[in-house]
């Protein structure tokens, strides 16, 4: 005990030295324009950006064996959500769940980040359309924002206690909430509602997260300041953010099955008009959000007729709406990952035969990676095709053809920079005959993106009975199952190796105590 006193009185004396040396967000060579050491995991795909990647300095905790599975609290089980992500703070993780004993049961649940103790549950409204939103913490509120339903709701991150609940006029289905942090008073959450076949409005909600002040902020907690029109169906559309500025794609324009892409004032006090719109080349509609890298927007779509590559993922320029680059890729409702060189990750397609039962539509669960290549794109591997074993070479994919089922259209994988070497962690989608099931990923792997699909050692790691959208926080992973939460810790390291990790912004200081109290 006296040895970890001194380590702790050490570290925090260390903090203040390297405080001026060393960046919280530590990166290093290849990885320093992208990918950063995520001591949280706030929104869904990591931040208001959705980058959905993180910089791993040393070791990445092994998936032999979760270090711990949360399932409830003793008397009630919650299972999260199929596809709905995880989110983490510096202490507790949370995640929409339901119990599996009561149909429609809704719940926010908390565990410990460490122990996977359970803190608490909060009723929420019903997932409808099997909608798999993730949740979003609001840190400087201490509040965890959630869509479900109709309502959005800020649940308090301590005691599970709802501080404020809005009626957006419109339902929510598999989009994700992002709130602001750096608007001053005024700060910030954004939602997009579900139009999808004419049911209500597309609409861009914004509502107030900070305190009511009527010199600079002449709004309530939870306060809808304005709505504004995508002017055309959303389902799914997560907005993203970024210095002042709220990025919002919707699932077709007026007249046209063409997505589009709006780029809002987050900062306007009254009903803003979009700074500028950008329309999809391709007849096909945005069904997730869009991702913030190196100064670009990138988009993927959904089709509804075609096979493997009928639709496209596009780069925009996020200052003009300009288009740099369209490539054919995988159906999907999830959104691009970009790496450390520029290239992106596509985690895209169902498990659909082209010729079983629809002979005009067919694609495999994939991953694609994408060169960019400057102006222009190409793909340069897709993982199912790469892998597929056509048995009765008719060049196409029947049901109980082998491939390797990485990935899919509702799966946000996470890109890694471990020890330089660009990885992806990654689930695979449960599979049924014929169709699609929203259900919990069956694996969790890492693979290597140094390597083809065919490579040996393109896998990593795998573990089975987990797989579902993960989360990393520090050097712990969070992904679900059917069975619940499962945490993979690296082994545990010394009191000396935690104040390292402290004092180069690894941890901070609570993390650094709680480890040491492990």
């Amino acid at each position: 005990m006296t040895q970890t006193l001194q380590l702790i009185t050490l570290a925090i004396v260390t903090t203040q030295v390297c405080a001026q040396s060393v960046p919280t967000n530590r990166t290093t060579g290849a990885a320093s324009q992208a990918f950063e050491n995520r001591l949280t995991w706030t929104h869904f795909a990591g931040g208001s950006k959705h980058q959905s990647h993180a910089l791993i300095p040393d070791t990445l905790a092994p998936l032999t064996m979760p270090a711990w599975i949360a399932s409830g609290d003793g008397s009630t089980t919650y299972i999260p959500r199929p596809q709905s992500g995880i989110v983490v703070d510096e202490d507790r993780i949370f995640a929409l769940a339901t119990d599996p004993s009561v149909p429609g049961s809704a719940f926010a649940v908390s565990y410990d980040r460490l122990s996977g103790s359970f803190n608490w549950a909060t009723i929420i409204p019903p997932a409808i359309l099997d909608s798999w939103s993730t949740p979003a913490i609001d840190i400087q509120h201490q509040q965890l924002i959630v869509a479900s339903g109709g309502l959005i709701t800020a649940i308090d991150t301590l005691t599970g206690t709802i501080n404020w609940s809005t009626n957006i006029g419109g339902i929510v289905v598999n989009a994700s909430p992002i709130v602001t942090d750096d608007l001053g008073h005024r700060d910030r959450a954004f939602i997009t509602n579900y139009s999808f076949g004419g049911s209500s409005d597309a609409k861009l909600t914004c509502i107030n997260t900070d305190p009511f002040n009527p010199s600079f902020n002449p709004y309530q907690p939870g306060e809808i300041v304005w709505q504004a029109s995508l002017m055309g169906d959303s389902s799914g559309n997560t907005p993203a953010y970024s210095s002042g500025m709220v990025y919002v794609s919707s699932a077709s324009s007026p007249g046209s099955l063409a997505g589009q892409v709006h780029a809002f004032d987050a900062r306007s006090l009254t009903l803003p008009t979009p700074t500028w719109t950008y329309t999809n080349t391709l007849n096909t509609g945005f069904f997730s959000g869009v991702s913030l890298d190196r100064g670009h927007l990138y988009a993927s779509s959904y089709s509804f007729t075609g096979l493997q590559h009928s639709a496209n993922t596009v780069k925009i320029n996020r200052h003009t709406g300009a288009q740099v680059w369209s490539v054919e890729t995988n159906r999907t409702d999830a959104t691009p990952i970009v790496l450390p060189n520029g290239d992106v990750i596509i985690s895209s397609g169902i498990a659909t035969g082209a010729f079983d039962f629809l002979p005009f539509y067919g694609s495999l669960p994939s991953i694609q990676y994408i060169s960019d290549e400057g102006n222009t794109a190409s793909t340069l591997w897709d993982s199912a095709l790469s892998t597929h074993d056509d048995t009765n070479s008719n060049g196409f994919w029947e049901f109980g053809e082998p491939f390797l089922s990485i990935g899919g259209w509702t799966h946000q994988p996470i890109a890694l920079s471990i020890n330089s070497i660009p990885m992806l962690l990654v689930g695979t989608l449960a599979q049924t005959t014929p169709g699609t099931q929203f259900d919990h990923n069956t694996d969790l792997r890492l693979i290597d993106l140094t390597k083809l699909p065919t490579d040996p050692g393109f896998i990593v790691d795998q573990f089975n009975g987990a797989g579902s959208t993960p989360a990393i926080a520090g050097d712990w992973i969070y992904s679900a199952g059917q069975t619940g939460i499962h945490a993979f810790a690296p082994p545990a390291p010394s009191p000396n190796e935690l104040v390292q990790r402290f004092t180069r912004g690894q941890l901070t200081i609570n993390q650094l105590l709680n480890q040491l109290r492990r």
